[in-house]
């Protein structure tokens, strides 16, 4: 194991993911169970002919969608709320991460509550609204939606969006510039500059994007890259980007997670349809369904996340490799990590189930591992002075 690392740090950081991965786990469960009880007693069906008997006109149907959903989800919420401030709240107070007094906690979750709610009733009346309108095949539309909203805008908002919203700094470093560019270069882009974001709230940002289109990028750093990082340590940030884009990496990675989505979609449909006529429904459209569709679409969705996570991983290791060979080495990984550690504590080298279950980038160790086995190639130049910007 390395030793680069605050091991009592670390080992808060291990026992922390390890409780929030087996609370996931069991509320996941928590929602197959209740939805099944629902299902099974007879309360779905109460529930859907309670509310039509109070609305009586015609075309009310999408009201009543939208209130049965938004109240299965609250109660969903409601029985599983000692198991939020367990899973969001104590270990939050048990290992360094203070979160606030309780009474502060419970505000945030009040508010997160409307707002999953709110996301989840719409999502769902969306999906019952294709239904009807396109009983066969429903799924393919809402595939569509989810490409043009997850993925197209996943990758659009970052590069094309927030650089208009939010204009970068940029950084007039000519050494770092040219050590982007020849590395852009390798990996068939065109690096017309770099910048970094200079404003709040930025942690949700990654440490480097690559803003603009096609094979003509501009590199921009988050602030504590920016401020944080020596220049080997930011070109090896950038050039994991860059490998994204060579060869067209990232379009196939979310090339799959489309065609994974339509599975889902699809597979959902047909195990709720299934459903719906052994129980005796019309068809899929019909609100009492929506216990079963839940535990189809979110069991279909965490076997596509399997494979997605693990694709994702593969794709990671692709992009270290290429950044090792091209753009500093093991020590710049080993430098980017120790200061990722710093930033953030985590699990140097988690459970293998965690990392099947919930991590979309390899472990620590395994990033080390594969940097170990690899030689990086000389660049063509001398590589760029350590920044001195903080």
């Amino acid at each position: 194991m390395p030793t680069w690392y605050d091991e009592p740090l670390e080992a808060r950081a291990r026992t922390h993911e390890r409780v929030q991965a087996i609370l996931f786990v069991l509320r996941f469960g928590l929602m197959f169970a209740l939805a099944s009880i629902f299902w099974l007693s007879g309360w779905a069906t109460a529930l859907a002919e309670g509310l039509r008997s109070r609305f009586l006109m015609p075309y009310t149907w999408p009201l009543v969608h939208v209130l049965f959903v938004a109240l299965a989800v609250f109660g969903y919420e409601a029985i599983l709320f000692p198991l939020s401030v367990l899973a969001d709240h104590f270990p939050e107070r048990s290992h360094d991460h203070p979160q606030g007094a309780f009474g502060q906690w419970l505000r945030g979750y009040l508010t997160s509550l409307v707002l999953e709610i709110a996301l989840v009733t719409a999502v769902f009346a969306g999906l019952y609204v294709l239904m009807r309108y396109f009983p066969t095949f429903w799924w393919l539309p809402a595939t569509g939606i989810y490409a043009a909203l997850v993925v197209g805008l996943g990758e659009w908002g970052p590069s094309q969006l927030l650089p208009r919203v939010r204009p970068p700094v940029a950084v007039n470093d000519v050494p770092l510039e040219e050590e982007l560019r020849r590395v852009g270069r390798l990996a068939g882009l065109e690096i017309t500059g770099a910048s970094w974001w200079d404003f709040e709230h930025q942690e949700d940002l990654p440490d480097s994007q690559l803003t603009g289109r096609g094979r003509r990028r501009h590199v921009v750093y988050s602030e504590r890259v920016w401020r944080g990082h020596e220049g080997r340590e930011q070109v090896f940030v950038a050039a994991r980007q860059m490998a994204w884009l060579k060869n067209h990496a990232a379009m196939a990675t979310q090339s799959l997670q489309i065609v994974l989505a339509a599975g889902v979609f699809w597979g959902a449909e047909r195990l709720s349809e299934a459903a719906a006529r052994i129980v005796g429904l019309d068809g899929l459209e019909q609100v009492e369904t929506f216990p079963f569709l839940v535990m189809s679409l979110f069991g279909l969705a965490a076997l596509a996340g399997i494979v997605a996570h693990a694709v994702e991983r593969h794709m990671e290791l692709r992009a270290d490799r290429f950044a090792l060979l091209h753009a500093g080495g093991p020590e710049a990984l080993l430098a980017c990590l120790r200061k990722e550690f710093e930033h953030g504590p985590f699990a140097v080298d988690p459970p293998t189930w965690q990392v099947l279950l919930l991590h979309r980038k390899p472990t620590a160790t395994r990033r080390l591992v594969q940097a170990a086995s690899l030689r990086p190639e000389p660049p063509a130049d001398e590589p760029p002075p350590a920044s001195a910007h903080s």
